[in-house]
């Protein structure tokens, strides 16, 4: 199992990737840009890499792939830097894991391979918020070193108020 950088070869595994989630919310963000055609999605993915053709408010952004046997089974994103907006709601890291292959660790292997990047890039304390009721996702956080910084309501859903934790991963 490796992770890489977004490759047109994987063009079919992020296509079965895409069809497996379904309707539910895609995490990261990236897994909700466009893709048909992929070419254009993954010369998008690596100028956001490199600081290049950001929409309005966003900051440099790289996308992982957690590949096994030429399968994407899970996909990180790691923002370089956070602006106020980020900072209050979003952080630094944004881990999804493709259904099946939930329940087996992965997304803990990847947010710390995801938190070892942010330390090469000198980001020291690495920001990760998830909703309260995603268990799943604060025992990651918290089995990756996070400590609890704070709690808030999404502005994003003000419709279910769902409550954002807010955690914070200081260099190991």
């Amino acid at each position: 199992m490796e992770s890489i950088a977004p490759h047109i070869a994987f063009e079919q595994s992020y296509k079965d990737y895409i069809a497996e989630l379904g309707d539910e919310e895609r995490y990261p963000y990236p897994m909700d840009l466009p893709h048909t055609d992929f070419a254009c999605l993954i010369d998008l993915l690596n100028n956001f890499s490199i600081g290049e053709k950001l929409l309005d408010d966003m900051v440099a952004n790289t996308t992982f792939w957690l590949v096994d046997n030429r399968e994407i089974v899970a996909v990180s994103h790691l923002r370089h830097e956070l602006n106020a907006a980020l900072l209050h709601m979003g952080g630094h890291i944004g881990i999804g894991v493709r259904p099946s292959y939930r329940g087996k660790g992965l997304s803990k292997y990847l947010l710390n391979l995801t938190i070892e990047e942010a330390h090469k890039r000198n980001i020291h304390n690495v920001h990760i918020h998830c909703y309260k009721d995603n268990r799943a996702s604060v025992n990651m956080i918290l089995a990756c070193g996070g400590v609890f910084e704070s709690e808030l309501l999404s502005e994003a859903k003000k419709a279910n108020s769902p409550v954002v934790q807010k955690y914070l991963v200081k260099e190991r």
